[in-house]
């Protein structure tokens, strides 16, 4: 099936063409309307019927491939995509709705351009296939340059192979002062005189000063070591590759060689550039195939990220309910038990006015052994307990929340203490066995123009850092301040191991971690610079060894101009 956009693509530009195979026809119908106006899509319901589309004309530019098919699964299917010479340069991306380490790593050793877990979402679907559609062209723009390229230098390298071949070489013998024994035509023509003409004259005369006088010396070496030698030398603004062969017997003799080779100069020169160009351009696109990959990693993280917020909101909200009548309930059974209590007390009261007093001491003997006045004072303790605890609930699910943000996802005006205070709440768990927090906040801080949750994200990278630093037992400060300049200020410091001066350049970089192997994925701080730099702010870092670390976030207050709102007069608390 060939699903067409109904905006198709402007005059002289083709619309990238996507292959969906999936063995469910609402899988392939779900996945079209999500491409439908951006790409053109062919669908395929089984791996036999999927290779027949992708070997035909015109072939797609990428694939979307289910793993789990009954015909032929997904790896059957890319197999044979790469064994096919038509086929495997189109990138396949697979579509699963489960995935672990080992089944990716399985994917991505036949050839997998990237793995898309199920259920679907438009954006982050569109922007991996937009993301390696750049790719893949980058990738055939080179291919082809490198063709061209290729074809020119071949093409050169021929056309300087016929100009040495045709090319005018003097060949000449002569006797150690220059007299000529012999010259060949060409030779003698680069003279304008013929071979007899030139017998017996001296080679020297007929050259240059600075041609003949390196000739003269190669000429003395060549007698003193018996063996030939070459130089480069200049006449009449031509370059000639000089040989001298000495020749056996007497009298004392050489064979010189003099070949034209100003074009072959050039052209290795010219050659030398084109190489040069070739490897700068191979190096830039390492580079641009760096920073994809760097995207990538950062969009996969951003997406985890982004999850977590949705199950934290979903939990929340989920939670509310339930907390909320049971909290009713107890208010409510409070109040009865208040009054059940009460009438027991007036029917104690009256009993006590006309029962005889055998009766009031039986009574008085059941209270006793049920233990009335404790289960009447212990009774309400239990309930201000429960009622203390689903406050605490409350809160949590409340932090739950405030850390997430679903919804949030442009800027807007924010808390920065709100925040902070929020993601310390939630990993309070990881850090209050060995930490002690310090928080020193300027109370007349002004709220920052910002998307809170990827600062909540911020603050979590660094503050867990900053935990997992500390080995036992110490300290981590919370400074915020506002600089003269309008800039605001989160200082995290701890009093953790330190970071040895050669690493503090590369904290940054994606994948690289102090900790042990398979304690940290040394993507956290990488995504956090970049979150950073969407804010148009900055990071510092400063660390000593055995003493500890303090990053400082640097965060402009006013970027209003990017929304249609203005700041709010409200400092933050």
């Amino acid at each position: 099936m060939v699903t067409t956009p109904d905006n198709p693509a402007p005059p002289g530009k083709a619309l990238a063409t996507i292959l969906v195979v999936d063995d469910s026809r609402i899988n392939l119908k779900g996945v079209s309307r999500m491409l439908e106006g951006h790409f053109r899509v062919l669908t395929a319901e089984s791996g036999p019927i999927a290779l027949q589309i992708a070997a035909a004309e015109p072939r797609p530019d990428l694939i979307l491939l289910d793993v789990m098919m009954p015909e032929m699964d997904g790896y059957e299917v890319i197999q044979r995509l790469q064994g096919n010479e038509a086929t495997r340069d189109i990138p396949v991306i697979f579509v699963t709705a489960r995935v672990n380490d080992e089944d990716e790593q399985h994917g991505l050793s036949l050839g997998a351009a990237d793995y898309i877990t199920k259920p679907l979402r438009p954006a982050i679907l569109l922007a991996r296939i937009r993301n390696h559609l750049k790719l893949k062209q980058a990738q055939d723009a080179l291919r082809d340059y490198n063709t061209a390229l290729e074809s020119s230098v071949a093409e050169r390298t021929a056309t300087l192979s016929a100009v040495l071949d045709s090319a005018d070489q003097l060949i000449v013998m002569i006797t150690l002062d220059g007299a000529i024994m012999a010259i060949n035509r060409i030779g003698a023509e680069q003279f304008g005189l013929t071979p007899t003409r030139l017998a017996g004259c001296n080679l020297f005369d007929l050259l240059p000063s600075e041609f003949g006088i390196p000739l003269a010396d190669l000429i003395a070496e060549v007698m003193d070591t018996g063996r030939s030698a070459e130089i480069d030398a200049a006449r009449d603004k031509r370059i000639f590759h000089v040989t001298v062969y000495p020749v056996p017997g007497e009298p004392p003799r050489v064979v010189v060689y003099a070949s034209d080779v100003t074009d072959k100069v050039a052209a290795d020169a010219m050659l030398r550039t084109e190489r040069e160009q070739l490897a700068a351009s191979l190096a830039h696109q390492r580079e641009l195939n760096r920073k994809l990959e760097e995207a990538q990693n950062q969009l996969l993280q951003s997406e985890k990220m982004a999850s977590l917020g949705q199950l934290a909101a979903g939990v929340a909200h989920e939670l509310n309910n339930p907390i909320g009548f049971v909290r009713s309930n107890v208010t409510t059974l409070k109040g009865y038990l208040d009054s059940l209590f009460g009438i027991i007390q007036a029917y104690d009261t009256k009993a006590a006015e006309s029962m005889p007093p055998e009766a009031l001491a039986a009574l008085a003997a059941i209270k006793q052994r049920e233990d009335f006045d404790f289960l009447h004072e212990d009774i309400f303790q239990l309930l201000a307990e429960s009622q203390d605890g689903l406050t605490r609930v409350q809160d949590i699910v409340q932090n739950l929340k405030d850390f997430s943000r679903v919804g949030e996802s442009g800027f807007g005006w924010a808390d920065l203490h709100a925040c902070l205070d929020s993601t310390l709440n939630i990993i309070w768990n990881e850090l209050k066995y060995k930490c002690t927090v310090v928080k020193h906040y300027d109370q007349t801080l002004p709220q920052v123009y910002c998307i809170a949750s990827q600062l909540n994200q911020v603050f979590m990278n660094l503050l867990v850092n900053a935990g997992h630093a500390i080995a036992e037992k110490g300290e981590i400060t919370i400074t915020t301040r506002q600089t003269p300049d309008g800039t605001v200020q989160v200082a995290i410091s701890d009093t953790g191991c330190g970071i040895a001066a050669e690493h503090l350049p590369h904290l940054f970089e994606p994948f690289f971690t102090t900790k042990p192997i398979g304690k940290g994925t040394g993507l956290g701080l990488s995504i956090t610079y970049g979150i950073i730099g969407k804010h148009k702010g900055s990071i510092d870092v400063s660390s000593e060894v055995g003493k500890g670390t303090t990053f400082t976030v640097n965060l402009p207050v006013d970027r209003s101009d990017e929304a249609e709102d203005s700041p709010p007069n409200a400092l933050a608390a």
